[in-house]
């Protein structure tokens, strides 16, 4: 006959209990507080004000705000501006140009340095020192190494028995070097994103690729780029997001010229707002840019979820 225990029971106060329920949340409120303020003082306000002045006529007056309604004028004269228009295909350019080179040189230097054997520790901190520097120092760095008389790159092509260039001042070598100072300044950003992913595949799933005979390459290909797939997409679009933003080094470096081959819409933003104080087209512009970058993210998740729902419906 088995001898039956009786173990007592403890009465602990857990935090699934309802009194411990009604405490977690009263700090979970508490601790929501700060950021519920900072989105309301530094996203909402500024979103609806940008929004109420995008469908208004406003002007300064005796150091105020007066605003007309004008509903979507504003909106209307973007399509008809003729400085507005080149402005959006300089923009496009110089995305495409920095977000595919970043993208694809980052993803690259990870991959390298993943599969070196010697020095990663050295080679990581040359290749992040770019993101850290501050933009008017690449600024700096950069007008010296372009300068025509004693930049570097024109001495490197007239050693190599190339004519030197006037970089800044010609537009195709204007939007050449704004796009070589963006992929330089930001490319560190993809490959840490990429290398951290990298480091975390685990290794059996690449020892059984090389036990059935996939080579190093095909291993890169086949394996581990699709297993890094979404950081890459990830990393593509936090530099999709950068480049519209781009201002700093374009302005102190070309600012906006020659003519408008550099004119990025940030820079035309800018002048368009503290040159020529016209705030309600400014305004319109900047939520028209929101809303072009809202309704391509739109068509990426239902692209992507069409592709994911044929795949399943296929397995």
């Amino acid at each position: 006959m088995t001898a039956t225990t009786t173990v007592p029971v403890r009465t602990v106060r857990t935090a699934t209990s309802p009194r411990g329920r009604k405490s977690w949340s009263k700090f979970g409120l508490l601790a929501l507080t700060p950021f519920a303020l900072f989105l309301l003082l530094f996203g909402v306000y500024p979103a609806i004000q940008l929004i109420v002045m995008a469908g208004s006529q406003v002007q300064v007056v005796q150091g105020g705000f007066h605003m007309e309604f004008a509903g979507l004028d504003n909106f209307a004269r973007i399509l008809g501006d003729p400085d507005t228009l080149p402005v959006l295909l300089v923009t496009v350019i110089f995305i495409v140009g920095a977000v595919a080179l970043t993208v694809v040189l980052g993803t690259l230097l990870a991959v390298m340095l993943d599969r070196a054997v010697f020095m990663k520790t050295i080679a990581k901190r040359i290749l992040i020192w770019p993101t850290v520097v501050a933009p008017v120092v690449v600024s700096v760095i950069w007008l010296l190494l372009l300068s025509p008389t004693i930049g570097a790159v024109n001495k490197a092509l007239l050693a190599a028995g190339l004519p030197g260039q006037g970089w800044l001042g010609e537009p195709v070598g204007a939007m050449l070097s704004i796009i070589a100072v963006d992929v330089w300044h930001w490319t560190p950003l993809v490959f840490l994103l990429v290398y951290t992913s990298l480091q975390s595949i685990d290794t059996e799933v690449l020892e059984a690729a090389r036990v059935d005979g996939a080579t190093e390459w095909q291993s890169i290909l086949l394996v581990v780029l699709p297993m890094v797939k979404p950081v890459i997409i990830t990393s593509a679009v936090i530099r999709l997001i950068m480049s519209v933003k781009a201002f700093d080094e374009m302005f102190l470096l070309t600012h906006g010229g020659p003519g408008n081959s550099t004119n990025l819409i940030s820079l035309h933003i800018r002048t368009i707002f503290f040159d020529r104080l016209e705030l309600g087209y400014g305004s319109a512009l900047g939520v028209a840019i929101i809303l072009i970058f809202a309704l391509l993210g739109g068509i990426y998740v239902l692209t992507k979820k069409a592709v994911n729902g044929r795949r399943t419906s296929h397995v």
